[in-house]
């Protein structure tokens, strides 16, 4: 019997980057992506059960630049998380030094 799974829903647990990762995905191609630091389980499914949409729109945008040979999907959104993080990081940064200029 051929099956294919349209839509899918999963929360991985990434021990070496200490994060719950919710991934939705609709045809294979991933629709939605959440995360949350730590290892509280229930806290990540009352909290950061839903998408967060400015992060899976820069992870679509940016992983094509990420596929290397060995990598897998999971491995990439780690990647695209850690680059988000520090680019929302200096942003912020930034911004903060500028109103103190004002």
């Amino acid at each position: 019997m051929d099956y294919k799974v349209v839509e899918s829903r999963e929360i991985v647990w990434c021990d070496s980057d200490d994060r719950y990762i919710l991934i939705i995905k609709e045809e294979d191609a991933i629709i939605g992506i959440n995360w949350m630091q730590g290892d509280d389980l229930e806290n990540f499914k009352e909290r950061y059960n839903k998408v967060d949409e400015d992060f899976t729109d820069y992870f679509n945008a940016v992983e094509p630049y990420l596929v290397h040979e060995g990598t897998t999907e999971v491995d990439r959104i780690n990647a695209a998380i850690w680059a988000y993080f520090e680019y929302r990081n200096l942003r912020d940064e930034r911004e903060y030094k500028n109103n103190l200029n004002k």
